[in-house]
C-alpha cells in the first residue's frame, strides 16, 4: 500500500507590517504614530506594534 503525505502547505504572510498603516487603520493619532515610529521604526512585527500601541478606542453603535 502506498503511503501519502497529508501535510498541508503553509504560506506565511508578511512578517513586517507598516506602522503608519496600522495607526491609520486603528485611529491612532499622529503624536502616538510618531512615538511608535521612533520606538519601532517604519516597519515592525505585528505583535510589537500591538504591544506598544495605546488601547483601541471603543466603537459606539
Amino acid at each position: 500500500m502506498k503511503t501519502m503525505s497529508n501535510r498541508q502547505v503553509r504560506t506565511p504572510g508578511p512578517r513586517e507590517h507598516d506602522v503608519a498603516e496600522h495607526c491609520r487603520k486603528f485611529g491612532i493619532g499622529p503624536a502616538e504614530e510618531k512615538k511608535l515610529k521612533k520606538l519601532l521604526g517604519s516597519r515592525a512585527p505585528l505583535h510589537e506594534i500591538q504591544a506598544n500601541a495605546p488601547p483601541r478606542q471603543p466603537r459606539w453603535r
